[in-house]
């Protein structure tokens, strides 16, 4: 009888200590809250993935809809494209790039959702950034599978041919990362000159710095900095005299470009 009396106690004890713990958690510290207004605070700056209702069945396609009318708007914003075809053809390239399943075991709602939120983060701006964005999230997701079977390989042919196809998936993602950099901007280059140092007799470009396109003179050229039609160089004036090194100061004359 004591001894069950002992045991009612400890499981009293037990459940205080856990009533206790989860009445902490319920309080979060400074720390915490930090976090969770960060967090807010960047949610409520970026619009909210959209959101499909899918239903799967073993070996049958996905039947996938819209949650709110606001989604299909969404979806096909998503894919930087006002066309619903366009949307629903990247969508199911997406899901059959990215998604494991198989057609007796399909793609969650989950999973379809969460790829979708990927794509959905790169914001793209038109169709050519779509298809970049969900070339992007199946190199990924592809390149992540690789290295997960590169840490389960035992054999050393296995972890070479695992290593190197992770390997060229990754440098993949990161051309395709430039790649849509470089669309954004347009192709558009700006150079900055910093620092501009002038010797004696020598001339420098006042203005601003671009790189010409390409053609012979830009061959011959090459590496040599071009100033506008326009813009001023700097140079000495004819007759203009520098001191001497000798003890009486005796003017130099500098040579002028007259003859």
């Amino acid at each position: 009888m004591t001894e069950l009396i002992n045991r009612k106690k400890d499981v009293q004890k037990r459940s205080d200590a856990r009533g206790a713990a989860e009445g902490a958690e319920a309080t979060p510290t400074p720390q915490q809250r930090a976090v969770i207004e960060r967090y807010l605070k960047r949610r409520d700056s970026r619009p909210g993935a959209p959101r499909l209702i899918v239903e799967s069945k073993p070996n049958q396609p996905l039947e996938i809809s819209q949650l709110q009318p606001a989604d299909g708007a969404g979806l096909a914003l998503a894919f930087g494209t006002t066309e619903g075809g366009v949307a629903s053809i990247l969508l199911n390239s997406l899901i059959n790039a990215v998604c494991d399943g198989t057609p007796a075991h399909p793609p969650s709602e989950q999973d379809v959702n969460g790829v979708l939120a990927a794509v959905h983060g790169i914001r793209a701006n038109d169709e050519i950034e779509a298809m970049l964005a969900v070339q992007m999230v199946a190199t990924h997701f592809a390149a992540t599978r690789a290295l997960r079977r590169l840490k389960g390989s035992d054999m050393v042919s296995q972890q070479d041919n695992n290593g190197n196809l992770a390997v060229k998936l990754l440098r993949t993602f990161a051309a395709q990362t430039e790649a849509l950099q470089r669309y954004r901007g347009k192709g558009q280059q700006k150079v900055t000159v910093e620092h501009v140092h002038v010797h004696t007799g020598g001339q420098a470009i006042v203005g601003s710095v671009s790189q010409s396109g390409g053609g012979r003179d830009n061959d011959e050229n090459r590496g040599q900095p071009h100033a506008p039609e326009n813009a001023g160089a700097i140079t000495f004036a004819p007759g203009t005299t520098l001191p001497s090194a000798n003890e009486a100061r005796e003017a130099m004359p500098v040579a002028s470009g007259r003859r």
